[in-house]
Parts: C-alpha cells; structure tokens; sequence
C-alpha cells in the first residue's frame, strides 16, 4: 500500500483488510518515516511605497512579478498588504487606445520600507510522521455479512488547486502511415489542463485547444470553467475537481494536427494594430467564454431579443398566405433563425460584446459591431432538414373531398399540398462581413470558435476602414474630376465669350470703318457736286444759299470733321439716310 504526499510517494508494508460481522473497527494510526517539502520566505529586494507604487503603475503588478521573479499570487498578497492600490480593471486597455485614465492616488506614509518576499519550497530528509488511517468503507460478504476494508491510498479531495510548477514528461507519440500520433494518458493529462491553461498544453501536444477539450471529454477528465485562471493570477481560492472514476480507457491516441492556439494562428492577423494592442486583443480572445444561461445578458442584446419575440407573436397572428413583402422589414434574427434558437445566438453575440467592451468597442441596437470607429456585421442562419410532410386536418379533409369529387366528377382537381416540409434543425452558421464564416460541424461547434470570431471582427473593421477609405479617395477623385471638368467648361466658356466679343468687336469697328469711308465718299461727291454748281455762270440768291447749306451737309457727313448739324446733330456712323427719311405725323 503507498501513501501519497506532496511530491514523494513513500512505500508502506502492506496490510491485510479487516473483516467483521457487526462493529466497524479502526485501524490505530501509522508512523511513517518520509520527506517533507516546508515553504521557506527569502528576501528578494527591499522598496519604500511609493518606489513600489510607481513600478505597478507603470509596468503592472505582473510586470513587477516578473521583473523581481516573484509568483504573481505571493507579491499580490504582499501589495495588498502593504495597502498600496493598483490598477483597476481594463486600465491598460484604454492606456493602450489613448482613452483618459485615472490613477489612484498612494495614501500616507509612503517612505515606508517594504521587504518583498519570496516563498521557496526546501526538502526536510527523514522525518517521522504519523498518518491517521482512513475509516473502513462497509461492504457486503457473499454469506450476506458487512466487511470493512481499509483504503489508505484514496486520495483526498484538494481545496486548493494551486499545483506546483514541474518540468513536462515528452509526449508519447508513434508514426503511422507517415503521420505522427499523440498518446493521452488520462491521469497524465488530468494533471497537465490542471497546472496550465488548455492552450498551452495544445502547444506541447501540436493540436488545437479545442482537440484537448474533446480528448478530455471522451477520457471523462474534467477542465477548469471559466475564470479559473484569472482568480489563479488574481490570487484567489479556486478549487480542483478531483478526477472521477470512470470505465472509460486509460489512454486515447490522436493524429497531430500540428495546430497551435488562437495567438499563434493568428500571428498572420492583426497587422495593421502595434504590437501591444495585438497581444492585448489575443489575449482577450483566448479568455472569451460563452456566459451561463441564467446569467444577464447585455441591454442592448436584451432590447433586441424583446423585439425579435415580438415580431414572432405579431406574424403568427397571420396566416400562411400573409404577403410580407407589404409589411414592414422583419428585424435582424427574426427570420434567420428558430426561436428554440434565439437565446444560443444571443448568448453568442453576449459574449462576444462583453469581451469586445473591454477593448473598447460598442453594440449597436441592431446588434452590430462599433470596432475602431467601424461597423462590422455579423449575419447569422440556421439550416434546415427535409423531412415528409404530415398532413394537417384541414389538408385529409381536402384530400377527402376530392376523392369523393373524383369519383363524381372527372374534371376534380387535386388539392396542392406539398409533400416535403424545411424545419430547422438547431445548426447555426455565422457570416463576419459576408466573407468568412463559421457553422456548426462534427468538429467543432460555434461557441468553441468565439476567440477566433473576436479576431475576425477586428480583421473585418480593418477591411471595412479599408473599402471606406478606397470609396472615399475614389469619391475625392471623381469630386476632383467633376471640378477640373466644370472648371474646363468654365474656362473654354471664357474663352468662347473673349473670342465672341473680340469678333463682335473687331466686326464693328470694321463696319464703323467702312461706314466712316462711305460717308467720306458721300461728303467728297456733295463737294465735288456744289464745285460743279459753283462753276455755273448764272447763279441766283437761292443758288448760293443752297451752296452754303451744301457744304454744311458735306462736312455733317464728313466724319474727319463731324460736323453737328442744327436738325440731325452729329452723324451716326453707318446710318443709313432711309433713317432720316421724313417722319410722319404719328411717328413724330
């Protein structure tokens, strides 16, 4: 018989059960001679308040740990003892994103000196202890009496599941085929997705974290729920599950798929973001969980649902030959999806706003994604199975009566009634930006891809950034081609109308030139006429009056002299005498 300590089993002789036939006897205790491991404190560094306080603040209590290399828990339980505050949570995510932060100011004294300890397990050789025996399990004898045996190495249940750190056994493995196959031991790795989280030991193994969790669930080994890690880095409580007794197999092979978990699938993702806010957003997606049924969901997501129920209640008010098309649009889930499926959806998008909160990002009422200032969508379907259609009473007593028209009447037409009926079957399949998509399959369902989804969401956000920048250069461009076009126009329009004018221009200055040498002709005959006159030897008064008045007319058209007449003023260029034709009385 052995009995298990911390870390060394000890050997025991054995002892043979005892066997009775009323009472219940307990064995007296055993004196054991065993090593024991003792926790020993050793001073690290020594640091006043405020030299601690400004070293949290600005690089996190782990940040510190890890600098000092002192367990997160043992140092936590140190800040806190020495009251000093640290860092609420999400401050480094919106330190990280530039949002307005608040520090916690250090309260008095804080030149206090602090010494920062670190607890160090050293072995103590021989030392006798004494083990209480554990009392006999009554059991029943064929001939119908009790027996009591005496299980000393049942194990106990632990409290605490705070498991030391120990140096990994390599992983079994055998090709086959030319693959290579992985070999789970049960209680092997009961230990392993107790000591780190699932995704580090799907490193070790080359898989997915969601490979270990299927292994886990057929070898009957049961896992941390969610939060279990965090209250471990928090410092706080937790309990193991002990490993139960099972019939199922001890070990279980798999192929070696040589996945890594999210982080590293995704290390291709992500690069438009530093690299600060991508190990900030792997992180967060690595811890995303599917909430509890009975647990509050978002209030935006509440509102929706309500909204969603009611469009139900309202379209079976209707019947089957309702046309939708007339009413209004039906909301977003209310006729994609079963109500019996309603609530997982929900659950899913509850989910994944409360992760996506924390980094900053938002919910609209119609449940879309706010990630970086950008909307991201999310369709979401159920499939459906074909099966035989049932007909419903009202359909027998068509079919009836069309027998007995049938049998009356050749010229009965059958009832339509359709013989497949389309009901949803449960399976969801999601669509981030009507790109890539997710569906519940024999592998893996959606919940199990929530850290996956997350990460496709921020790449989505940066597309759409992408698309919205392009069609805005692209509309910057047409609006720059529109203006250099009406600018052109503009311009060719300005220089229609300079060339229009210049033309116009040029035509009357060249009529006025050639209507200024008419006139001169004209005024060069009239002169040449009153010569002709003058050289006339009888000449009366009249005759020289009228030369006198003649040469007025001679200079009134002459425009080198422009004369301006008593009755007609100065000359107009181009007149034409007709203009100055006798009026009459109406025209005066």
């Amino acid at each position: 018989m052995k009995i298990a300590t911390e870390d060394t089993p000890v050997s025991i002789e054995p002892e043979e059960p005892l066997v009775i036939d009323s009472d219940i006897v307990t064995p007296e205790p055993k004196s054991v001679v065993m090593e024991v491991r003792e926790l020993v404190e050793t001073l690290v560094v020594e640091l006043s308040r405020q030299e601690l306080y400004d070293k949290i603040w600005e690089i996190s209590v782990a940040g510190v740990a890890k600098e000092l290399d002192i367990p997160y828990s043992q140092l936590m339980k140190q800040v806190k003892a020495a009251n000093i505050p640290i860092p609420p949570s999400g401050y480094w995510t919106k330190l990280s994103f530039g949002k307005s932060i608040e520090k916690t100011p250090l309260n008095e004294p804080t030149d206090t000196i602090i010494s920062l300890y670190k607890k160090i397990k050293t072995i103590i050789p021989h030392q006798t202890v004494s083990v209480p025996a554990t009392p006999p399990v009554p059991t029943v004898s064929k001939e119908g009496a009790e027996q009591s045996t005496l299980p000393i190495d049942a194990p106990a249940e632990q409290e605490d599941s705070t498991i030391p750190e120990k140096s990994y056994e390599p992983v079994e493995t055998y090709e086959q085929y030319g693959k290579t196959y992985n070999v789970y031991n049960r209680e092997k790795l009961y230990q392993e997705v107790w000591e780190k989280p699932v995704t580090e030991i799907a490193k070790r193994y080359k898989v997915s974290d969601v490979a270990i969790h299927k292994v886990c669930k057929s070898l009957d080994i049961p896992t941390p729920g969610p939060g279990y890690w965090a209250r471990v880095r928090a410092g706080k409580p937790v309990k193991q599950i002990p490993l139960p007794n099972s019939d199922k197999p001890e070990t279980k092979s798999g192929i070696r798929t040589n996945l890594e978990p999210q982080p590293e699938i995704a290390k291709d993702l992500l690069q438009f973001l530093s690299l600060e806010d991508k190990s900030i957003v792997l992180s967060v997606a690595t811890q995303i969980r599917t909430p509890d049924e009975n647990a509050r969901m978002h209030s935006k997501i509440i509102a929706h649902r309500k909204k969603v129920v009611e469009w139900h209640k309202e379209s079976r008010k209707h019947d089957q030959y309702w046309n939708r098309r007339n009413a209004e649009s039906p909301p977003f889930l209310a006729d994609s999806i079963s109500e019996a499926a309603l609530p997982r959806v929900c659950r899913i998008f509850d989910a994944l706003i409360k992760a996506l909160e924390s980094l900053g990002c938002s919910l609209t009422d119609n449940l879309r994604f706010i990630i970086n200032c950008e909307t991201v969508s999310i369709s979401v379907s159920e499939s459906k199975d074909k099966i035989d259609h049932v007909p419903t009473r009202e359909e027998n007593i068509q079919l009836l009566k069309y027998e007995e028209e049938k049998r009356k009447y050749s010229w009965a037409s059958k009832p339509n009634i359709r013989k497949y009926d389309h009901v949803y079957n449960g399976k969801i399949s999601l669509v981030v930006e009507n790109e890539k998509s997710f569906r519940d399959c024999k592998s893996y369902v959606i919940e199990d891809r929530l850290g996956d989804i997350l990460v496709l969401l921020y790449e989505a956000s940066n597309d759409v950034r992408l698309c919205r920048e392009a069609r805005e250069a692209e509309e910057r461009r047409r609006q720059e081609e529109r203006e250099a076009e009406e600018r052109r126009k503009k311009e060719e329009s300005q220089r229609r109308e300079e060339r229009r004018e210049k033309h116009n221009l040029e035509v009357q200055r060249t009529n006025a030139l050639v209507n200024a040498a008419a006139d001169f002709d004209t005024a060069q005959k009239i002169r040449s006429y009153i010569s002709a006159i003058e050289q006339t030897e009888s000449m009366t008064q009249d005759d020289i009056e009228w030369i006198s008045w003649a040469k007025k007319k001679a200079d009134w058209y002459d425009p080198t002299i422009k004369y301006e007449d008593e009755v007609f003023g100065k000359r107009k260029l181009g007149q034409e005498l007709k203009e100055e034709a006798p009026k009459k009385p109406w025209e005066w």
